[in-house]
């Protein structure tokens, strides 16, 4: 793939766009048509320029619009070119959706996070009528950005939307305890408590990458009648691990609904 239009240039698309430039991939080959101001801007510092009427040769159109703007988006292309390859990064809208429009289109869904924009993304991809060779371009552009995993069944983007798509949400939630607690210690510096933080997660990574059996690294940690022992028992009583559960049930139940709605 070379040219790419992002129909929608809002957070996920310009944390894409950041990521795919980071990874080499030409500003010259990467277009946006979106209406609004503020995205506009953003895209413009970055040097990815609106798609001219001019310019016929477009090798994918990414479709990152809200929900409610997906179909409009979809006859749009449509309307301006007559065999598309479109990937969806909308939430809920299904592929039969787009294609009771126009039966005969390469359409496959998306499902990345923003952690693409610095090459940690995970995406997720449902291959509904791409040939194999477009596929694997497919596959590869967002192998730039991370780690792809193509699933079988499109309703597993709805488990993947709720569990990795917000996945970074609910880890940035949980570290606003860490962040009211280190404020005190580091005399309100909060440059000096994002540095920590950082570090922390980093340490994780880390460890996870050398030592992939987590019960073993919790273990390494929590020496009998220490600290972490004392933490992890208030966690247990207070079932944590429950209430972290039903908060992922709860967001892969809405990304249903929201396929349900379209």
């Amino acid at each position: 793939m070379k040219n790419i239009v992002f129909f929608g240039g809002g957070n996920i698309a310009q944390s894409i766009i950041k990521g795919l430039i980071d990874s080499g991939y030409s500003k010259t080959s990467i277009f946006y048509i979106d209406r609004n101001d503020n995205n506009q801007k953003e895209l413009k510092k970055i040097g990815i320029k609106k798609l001219s009427s001019k310019n016929k040769n477009i090798d994918l159109f990414i479709l990152a619009v809200k929900p409610k703007d997906a179909i409009d988006a979809f006859k749009s292309i449509l309307k301006e070119n007559t065999k598309p390859k479109i990937v969806s990064l909308v939430a809920g809208v299904k592929a039969k959706r787009y294609k009771a429009l126009k039966e005969k289109v390469e359409i496959m869904r998306a499902m990345p996070n923003t952690s693409s924009r610095y090459g940690f993304g995970i995406t997720a991809l449902f291959n509904s009528s791409f040939n194999q060779k477009d596929s694997s371009k497919v596959v590869k552009l967002f192998e730039k950005i991370g780690i792809v995993i193509s699933v079988k069944q499109e309703s597993k983007i709805d488990t993947f939307t709720g569990m990795i798509g917000s996945g970074p949400a609910y880890f940035f939630f949980l570290l606003k305890s860490y962040e009211k607690k280190l404020l005190p210690l580091c005399n309100g510096n909060k440059q000096k408590v994002n540095e920590i933080i950082v570090n922390l997660m980093k340490g994780i990574g880390a460890s996870i990458e050398n030592d992939k059996d987590l019960d073993k690294l919790i273990s390494a940690v929590a020496s009998k009648k220490g600290t972490t022992e004392a933490g992890l028992k208030s966690f247990k009583t207070n079932k944590l691990n429950k209430i972290f559960e039903e908060g992922l049930k709860a967001a892969i139940k809405r990304s249903e609904e929201i396929s349900n709605e379209y």
